[in-house]
């Protein structure tokens, strides 16, 4: 059945089912593109398989993406979004509080792109072995190397960033770049057109949904939506 308020009613169907009691984990957001290779392991697990568009991520779940790799995440509360690049390492977190979601990503390596929707509770947290990027409501690039630290490229609002070797903070705006290194330094400068990352093109439809539920016996089951 086609839908005109396609993308408004998919949402309603999405909250209504992941209140649902028989969801065990916490859900926080949804894969809405896959380019190229893209995996996951899924939290209390070890091993890695491939991710698929409209996939429900859960708290503590893990994602990486290979050499040709990318993929659009968008939370389920408020639809803020993260575009995620090639080889990047990211493990998605968040707790339910209240009406939304406190969230946090634990970054290893990579290249993401935040459009955060403003925070009904508590901050956006993106932390790497170096920074932490705390925001309420903005857009930013964030790009992270375990050995040459961390850029945060500004677009619009306010990012908070924490080198977390000085504890030196620093605000950085729209059109600004912060750098924080493993040495502790971090400094703000205008940022060189040259260095923003080429922007991840997003897809308005879902045609399928793949949610993992828990019946009243413990039995694991996927529940599969399909669109047309």
């Amino acid at each position: 059945m086609k839908m005109r308020n396609y993308s408004a009613i998919l949402w309603i169907l999405v909250l209504i089912i992941l209140s649902s009691s028989m969801i065990a984990a916490e859900r926080i957001a949804v894969v809405t593109k896959i380019k190229g290779s893209v995996e996951v392991r899924p939290a209390g697990e070890s091993s890695f398989k491939p991710l698929k568009k409209g996939v429900v991520l859960n708290d503590r779940d893990f994602v990486r993406t290979g050499s040709n790799g990318a993929l659009i995440i968008v939370y389920l509360d408020d639809k803020s979004m993260l575009k995620v690049k090639s080889n990047s390492d990211l493990e998605i977190r968040g707790t339910r509080s209240g009406a939304g979601l406190s969230k946090k990503v634990d970054m290893m390596a990579g290249t993401l792109k935040a459009g955060v929707s403003k925070q009904r509770k508590g901050d956006f947290v993106i932390s790497t072995p170096t920074s932490v990027a705390s925001v309420k409501g903005t857009e930013f690039w964030m790009m992270s190397d375990p050995l040459l630290g961390d850029k945060v490229i500004g677009i619009e609002g306010l990012v908070e960033l924490q080198n977390l070797i000085s504890g030196e903070v620093a605000n950085i705006g729209a059109e600004q770049t912060g750098s924080s290194t493993p040495n502790g330094t971090l400094s703000v400068n205008t940022t060189d057109p040259d260095d923003i990352p080429e922007d991840i093109e997003e897809e308005e439809e879902i045609h399928e949904l793949r949610i993992q539920l828990q019946d009243a016996d413990g039995q694991e089951k996927e529940l599969i939506i399909k669109f047309q």
